[in-house]
């Protein structure tokens, strides 16, 4: 049972844009793949912290977590008279479920 493995899309896209990295990948052996894997970790490692240590960053999402709340307090207000509305036509015997 032999299937064909592809590289995920959203991936494969990055991929294209670094014609080198993807060359040497291609040519690299298990254990140069390893330390691809390794390097490319602690870079993963060093961004975050970056980012964590970004001021600006985490003044800017706390505004937008300001600025969203009252619609996403709305939105939720919306979605609990759905689901209540749901509740209460299934428990008069309506199916709510997929029909098809």
């Amino acid at each position: 049972m032999s299937e064909e493995t592809q590289f995920p899309k959203k991936w494969d896209k990055i991929i294209r844009e670094l014609p080198e990295f993807k060359e040497s990948a291609d040519a690299a052996s298990p254990d140069d793949l390893k330390k691809i894997i390794v390097l490319s970790e602690g870079n993963i490692f060093t961004i975050e912290k970056a980012k964590q240590n970004d001021t600006k960053l985490a003044a800017t999402k706390d505004l937008m977590s300001e600025y969203s709340a009252p619609y996403k307090d709305a939105m939720k207000v919306q979605m609990a008279k759905i689901k209540y509305a749901l509740f209460l036509l299934e428990s008069k015997g309506q199916d709510i479920g997929d029909k098809e």
